[in-house]
């Protein structure tokens, strides 16, 4: 079975572990979604108090209930953390950090660049990686392929 095969097959059998870098108003909920679809998610954040909290079963977003986080966490199958380097045990990463406007009303890509950059070392052949930041059209193939590629992986 080739690779793309075998990551597809592990995506449909829910035993895909997603990795989503960014716990906050967009990052979180997805998180939540995965769960709740029975895959297994690393949740990454700078913000150790975030995972702290997260931990706990204490919701930081409003109107976020973290209950089904907790129960997640309890069970093994949600694991916050501000460990980059577990990106290596994901089979699809999904950036989903802030990127406010700077003063010419541009995306400031400056979370978008660092996110990559702290799990770049840890990227592997078959895994899947999306930007779900808003930006401007192109961001992916003008900032996010070349840095993937000087890695030697290959970007589609």
């Amino acid at each position: 079975m080739t690779l793309l095969k075998e990551q597809m097959k592990k995506f449909n059998d829910k035993k895909a572990v997603i990795g989503i870098i960014g716990l906050g108003y967009v990052g979180l909920p997805l998180a939540l979604e995965y769960l709740t679809e029975g895959y297994t998610v690393i949740g990454f954040d700078i913000d150790q108090n975030k995972i702290d909290s997260l931990k706990k079963g204490e919701s930081y977003i409003e109107h976020i209930d973290v209950s089904k986080i907790k129960a997640s966490y309890d069970k093994g199958t949600f694991l916050p953390t501000t460990d980059f380097s577990k990106a290596h045990e994901t089979d699809a990463l999904i950036l989903c950090v802030p990127t406010p406007l700077n003063d010419h009303r541009e995306p400031d890509l400056s979370y978008v660049i660092g996110s990559l950059e702290a799990v770049l070392p840890y990227l592997k052949k078959g895994q899947v990686l999306s930007l779900e930041s808003t930006t401007y059209p192109g961001t992916t193939e003008e900032e996010l392929k070349p840095r993937i590629e000087k890695t030697g992986l290959c970007y589609w």
